[in-house]
């Protein structure tokens, strides 16, 4: 806007003094005094005219006027008197320009040599030339407002004040006051040429040099007559700052109405302005600039409209502070700024039509990445409302690379977990498109939808750190709302550390809070395979699981499908606390080994979570063979000693085929089927708690002692301590039931079970206390101790039903496991023993000895009703036996096995051996390389003896046969036979007892005997003959060479009636052929 001149006052026209006679006297002489003072103002008024006429016709030299007046101080200094700055000038010509072409009057100021002089004397600027038209209107005001400048080889030095003011660069000057008023709305021509300017004060005390500038510029009409008016003109300037060095371009045109700028630099790095900001400081690269701006006019004045800002890349690098440098290879970008109106008062629109950059990896490999976008802004200087979209994408990337060519200050922490967890893999196509919005400035602008892709194949993912990594992923990438970025994987492998790997179907990586100073990491995972493989995942130390609170199964094997998910902070060292770990799987066919005092599950199936404040499994399997329902619970937290770490509850069924495989029972112990109850709780101070019940309802126990029916009641606990994994005390053990009554507990050595003492027990009809003493080494036997007053062996010895067919097969094939297994050193002692429903015997002393299930070795004593001993010997292979019995009549009848005997001292003794073979008509079905009886023994072969005894109420035949002996009628009694002697040799096998040889009798009548006794079911098959007047009788079968001829059995006759005695042992059927007897030796023998 012009200042107008200052108005011009009006002359006034005196009269001229016309003196004359008529005047006095005194007034002559003030006339005359009038003309001396008139006289020269007038001469001065002349000479001003001549000076403004010199004035407007051309310069006027007033130097030498002027050097009245310099130097004059044009900065004040701290002391008064002492300016900072001081103008001094050699010559100085001013002009007077009149006003033409609506251009008011102006004074024209033409200096040379000017100088600017700091107060300690030393040239601080100075111009060979200066000129300047100045308005003369707004000097009248006070204001310096120049038309036209130019400036001709000047060096000006200039400083940057703390406030960010530009001021002359002189020492000791005082800052303050306003100043001298300064507009230069009126300028309307520049010229510099040859202008240097040296700028102090730059951060880091830098000093930046601009020149030789060189300007020359018009402000012009737009058009004839307009009062708009455009720049027009070239500027050129050279910037250096230290090592930064570029050359600044400048050309203003007028296009229609219009004013056009367009600025250039020359290629520089904005690493070396790096002392104005520490962004343009990481830039080692190679940047041309070029700007284009419309500009709008109005009077004097022009505001912008467009303003394009077009950026050109080179080769360079680009430092970041937590990461390697990423190389850029090439790129370029084009900014375009539209004002809603001319000026910064409006809105206005910021687009980005295309962006480009090539950017190489740390191998090389190049990638292109374009980006395009459009914001809109409400204000120019202080926007509050934004909206726009942007689209960015790049063509191919390594995975393996990925973290050299994404700026580490771009989603920071989801770039340092996928380029430190995803090592390798390529992906393609990416495509990110976003809607930008914010409503309170700059700050708040933030995308409120993305949308998204990427293709990746054979991606490497490390999950979690140091956990091996999951390979051969194929990736897909998308946004789930604007601020999570989602990456689906399938088709990969786990690796486990075991023979068999996972295999990772299907899973995701969810990467949240995006434009937050730290992102969140939500990890998920599918995962199937081997169990061992996923116990192996479970059990690594990152994870916080199984490292620290690891299951004591071994051998694991089964498949698992399993799923895994992981939340973190994507931070470079996670707190304790941030990372949780949830897992859900389901197993089948599992084979877990130790899992219940050594015992192994074969064939579970279930369900198990975990996460890191604990263990949750359920499932169901064969525990040792049995069928087991279990419950498991694993505290991972911290707290309290005493705290639980570990439940578990388990329910197993139990069978007599499991549990003689298991071991935990001899086989034929029982039927139907019994629960067993488990409750296992470990504390976190190493103490360790097991509580076992058993309910055997609905099974069937028979035992030598006792038995129970099914349905009946029967109960059995225990308890056992353990202190650091190792048994400490066992105690709480007992049982009950009908006829049932067991109270024990543990002996403990070192964290092993030594022994049981049973302190008082009841079964049946026997009563006592025993002790089991536990092998401590492999090669001893258990203990077993008893003491029972009375011990009731009668169900041993009661008559035995016989077994169907099934049942016997079934029997015989599981015959190995029937026998009580292991090793055993028994010892009994027993006042009174049950030996039948209603007969005892006394003095009851044995030991025995049992090795693999099989009787070794024994001894026997019986003091009452007669005294009986025996002895099993263990040879290696053989076991030889001996037994003798005082009074085998009163020990048959005091057993209530037989009573029509009396005497009969006994002896016994044979061996038991697998040689023996005599017996070979074994029933089918029985086991020929056994005796048949308890123990497991083989078959025996021996020889028995019996003294004088009396065989009571002998059959009738008997008695008729005795009395062909004429001459001992007077000894022959109808109620008993007398026996002197009895002799027979004998075999045992299958429980069959085969008699060879046997001879019995005494002097008036004697017998031979031969055949099988079946033991199982006391069935006799006997047969031999009857020989009367033995004595003599038998004389001929003694006679060499003829004696077989005449009596072929050994101990018979010439003579002899041949019988069969059938029937059983308690009702013998005794059949004798008189008539034989007419047959002599071996004629009888083969009628017979």
């Amino acid at each position: 806007m012009a200042v107008p001149d200052f108005p011009r006052l009006p002359r006034r026209h005196l009269r001229p003094f016309c003196p004359g006679p008529h005047f006095p006297r005194h007034l002559h002489i003030a006339r005359w005094a009038a003309l001396v003072c008139v006289t020269p103002i007038a001469l001065l008024a002349a000479a001003g005219s001549v000076f403004l006429w010199e004035l407007a016709h051309g310069p006027v030299d007033i130097t030498r006027v002027s050097h009245l007046v310099e130097p004059v101080s044009i900065a004040a200094g701290k002391r008064p008197g002492h300016p900072a700055g001081r103008l001094s000038w050699d010559t100085l010509r001013i002009q007077w320009q009149p006003a033409a072409g609506g251009v008011p009057a102006g004074l024209v100021l033409m200096a040379r040599g000017l100088k600017v002089t700091r107060f300690d004397n030393l040239i601080a600027e100075r111009a060979e030339e200066a000129d300047a038209v100045l308005s003369l209107s707004a000097l009248f005001e006070g204001v310096i407002a120049p038309r036209t400048l130019r400036l001709e080889n000047a060096t000006l030095a200039l400083r940057r004040l703390p406030d960010g003011d530009v001021d002359m660069d002189l020492p000791n000057q005082k800052r303050g006051g306003r100043g001298v008023p300064t507009r230069l709305d009126r300028l309307r021509a520049i010229d510099v040429h040859n202008v240097s300017v040296t700028l102090a004060g730059l951060p880091q005390e830098r000093t930046a040099v601009i020149g030789p500038v060189e300007m020359q510029a018009r402000r012009i009409r737009v058009a004839p007559h307009s009062p708009d008016f455009v720049w027009t003109g070239t500027a050129r300037a050279m910037v250096v700052l230290d090592g930064f060095r570029t050359t600044l371009t400048a050309q203003a045109r007028q296009v229609g109405n219009t004013g056009r700028l367009h600025l250039g630099s020359t290629p520089f790095e904005p690493a070396e302005l790096g002392v104005f900001s520490p962004l343009a400081a990481a830039w080692h690269v190679p940047v041309s600039v070029g700007a284009d701006a419309v500009f709008m006019p109005h009077g004097m004045d022009a505001q912008p409209s467009e303003l394009t800002l077009n950026l050109l890349l080179g080769d360079g690098q680009v430092f970041q502070k937590t990461a390697d440098p990423i190389h850029l290879h090439a790129g370029q970008a084009s900014v375009h700024l539209r004002m809603d109106r001319p000026g910064l008062d409006g809105g206005g629109t910021v687009s980005v039509p295309s962006a480009g950059l090539d950017v190489a990896d740390n191998a090389g490999a190049l990638t292109h990445v374009h980006a395009s976008a459009s914001l809109r802004l409400d204000s120019l200087r202080q926007p509050k409302v934004m909206d726009g979209d942007a689209e960015a994408g790049l063509d191919g990337v390594r995975f393996a690379t990925l973290g050299s060519i994404w700026p580490a200050s771009i989603i920071k922490g989801g770039r340092r977990w996928i380029s430190r967890n995803i090592t390798d893999g390529t992906g393609r196509d990416l495509e990110v498109k976003a809607h930008l919005h914010g409503d309170h400035g700059p700050d708040s602008i933030l995308p409120v939808s993305v949308q998204g892709q990427l293709t990746g194949r054979g991606l490497t993912v490390n999950w979690l750190r140091p956990v091996p990594p999951a390979t051969g992923l194929d990736a897909s990438l998308h946004f789930d709302g604007p601020e999570t970025l989602v990456i689906d994987l399938s088709r990969g492998v786990q690796p486990t550390g075991v023979k068999e790997n996972v295999l990772l179907p299907d899973g995701e990586i969810r990467i949240g809070d995006l434009y937050a100073k730290d992102q969140t990491g939500d990890i998920s995972t599918h995962l199937t395979g081997p169990l061992a493989g996923f116990m192996s995942v479970l059990a690594h130390p990152r994870l916080h699981l199984l490292a620290r609170h690891p299951l004591p199964f071994t051998h694991p094997e089964g498949m698992v499908d399993a799923h895994v998910r992981l939340t973190l902070p994507l931070v470079a060292h996670i707190p304790d606390g941030a990372l949780h770990v949830w897992t859900q799987a389901a197993f089948s066919g599992v084979h877990l080994g130790n899992v219940l005092m050594g015992h192994a599950v074969d064939g579970a199936s279930g369900k198990m979570s975990a996460t890191e404040d604990g263990l949750d499994l359920t499932g169901d399997g064969r525990l040792a063979g049995i069928p087991t329902h279990v419950v498991l619970h694993e505290n991972f937290q911290k707290g309290a000693p005493s705290r639980v770490l570990q439940t578990i509850d388990a329910r197993s069924v139990l069978d007599p085929q499991s549990t003689a495989k298991a071991r935990i029972a001899p086989g034929g112990l029982f039927d139907g089927h019994a629960v067993l109850n488990a409750h296992f709780v470990q504390q976190a101070n190493e103490m360790s708690d097991l509580k076992l019940s058993l309910d055997m309802a609905q099974a069937v126990l028979t035992v030598p002692i006792w038995a129970k029916p099914m349905g009946e009641p029967a109960t059995a606990v225990v308890h056992i301590g353990f202190q650091k994994g190792r048994m400490s005390v066992l105690d709480g053990l007992q049982a009950h039931g009908t006829g049932l009554s067991v109270a024990g507990r543990g002996v403990t050595r070192a964290g092993k079970l030594t022994g049981i003492v049973l302190e008082g027990f009841r079964i049946g009809r026997t009563e006592g206390d025993a002790r089991i003493a536990l092998p401590q080494s492999a090669d001893q036997p258990i203990g077993v101790t008893v003491d029972a007053d009375p011990l009731d062996l009668a169900p041993m010895f009661a008559p035995h039903l016989p077994r169907a067919p099934a049942a016997a097969s079934q029997g015989d094939a599981g015959e190995k496991s029937v026998s009580m297994g292991d090793d055993w050193s028994i010892s009994l002692n027993a006042p009174h023993v049950y030996y039948g429903p209603k007969a005892q015997v006394g003095g009851v002393v044995s030991q025995i000895e049992l090795r693999n299930g099989h009787l070794t070795s024994g001894r026997f004593a019986l003091d009452a009703p007669t005294r009986v001993r025996a002895v099993l010997a263990d040879t290696g292979r053989e076991h030889p036996f001996v037994l003798d019995i005082d009074n085998l009549g009163t020990l048959l009848e005091g057993l209530g096995l037989y009573d029509r005997i009396r005497g009969g001292q006994t002896h016994l003794d044979g061996v038991f051996t697998p040689d023996e073979t005599t017996v070979r008509k074994v029933p089918e079905g029985r086991n020929t390389k056994s005796a048949g009886l308890w123990g497991g023994l083989p078959p025996f072969r021996g020889h028995v003896e019996m003294g004088p005894s009396q065989f009571l109420r002998p059959p009738l035949t008997l008695t008729a046969v005795s009395d062909l002996s004429p001459l001992h009628w007077l000894t022959n009694h109808l109620d008993r036979f007398e026996i002197s002697h009895l002799a027979t040799r004998l075999s045992l096998a299958g429980n069959l007892l085969v008699l060879h040889d046997g001879v019995i009798g005494n002097q008036a009548l004697g017998a031979t005997m031969e055949g099988p006794i079946d033991l199982t079911t006391s069935k006799l098959n006997l047969n031999g003959t009857i020989v009367p007047l033995f004595g003599l009788n038998a004389l001929p079968g003694r006679l060499p060479v003829l004696g077989h001829l005449l009596s072929p059995e050994k101990g018979g006759g010439l003579l002899a009636a041949t019988f069969d005695l059938h029937g059983t042992v308690e009702k013998p059927d005794l059949s004798v052929n008189p008539l034989s007897m007419l047959l002599p030796g071996v004629m009888r023998r083969i009628l017979h």
